[in-house]
């Protein structure tokens, strides 16, 4: 077995931390958010900035990574970016997207983030989730429009197969328990 980096090492225990901040209730498919990314997501790498767009203000991740996805056809994923200078909070919830299987982050800048950790979602399913929801973040909250708060549905009986693009097709590695 490969040995564990240190950003990996970081955001597991991160995410492990966060699972237990449970919004579920026994027999859910997924009691948190961070539940289903430990679950479902891939690591991935930081990227450069292809530049092929501008890049939005942090904080709005959920509806940068939602317009980047929408002009570029790229794939939008949402979970947690480890940023080491934020020492307080390193780990917290984000989106983003991959284009030809690299992180593409509209809404950090180049240099900031050490590892993401995220579920890719199939375009149909993010957008019918966003609309339903009425707001750009599909599976968590978006500080953006905090109500409603996590996707209650996704976390109560899990994501349909076809919401979840195949690991294979996303890149990235699968986080090791």
């Amino acid at each position: 077995m490969a040995q564990e980096s240190d950003a990996e090492g970081t955001m597991l225990r991160w995410v492990d931390i966060l699972a237990q901040l449970q919004a579920g209730v026994e027999g859910w498919r997924y009691r948190s958010f961070a539940q289903a990314v430990r679950e479902l997501g891939i690591m991935l790498p930081p990227a450069p900035w292809p530049g092929d767009r501008e890049h939005w203000a942090p904080g709005r991740c959920f509806a940068a990574a939602t317009d980047y996805a929408e002009a570029t056809d790229a794939t939008y994923v949402e979970g947690f970016v480890l940023v080491p200078g934020l020492t307080a909070w390193p780990v917290f919830e984000h989106a983003w997207c991959l284009r030809d299987g690299a992180v593409a982050n509209p809404s950090l800048p180049d240099g900031s983030a050490a590892l993401y950790f995220g579920i890719p979602l199939a375009a149909d399913y993010r957008r019918s989730e966003q609309a339903r929801r009425g707001t750009h973040a599909v599976l968590t909250t978006d500080p953006q429009n905090p109500w409603p708060l996590v996707n209650e549905d996704a976390l109560r009986h899990g994501l349909p197969a076809t919401a979840v693009l195949p690991r294979a097709a996303a890149g990235g590695t699968v986080a090791r328990t």
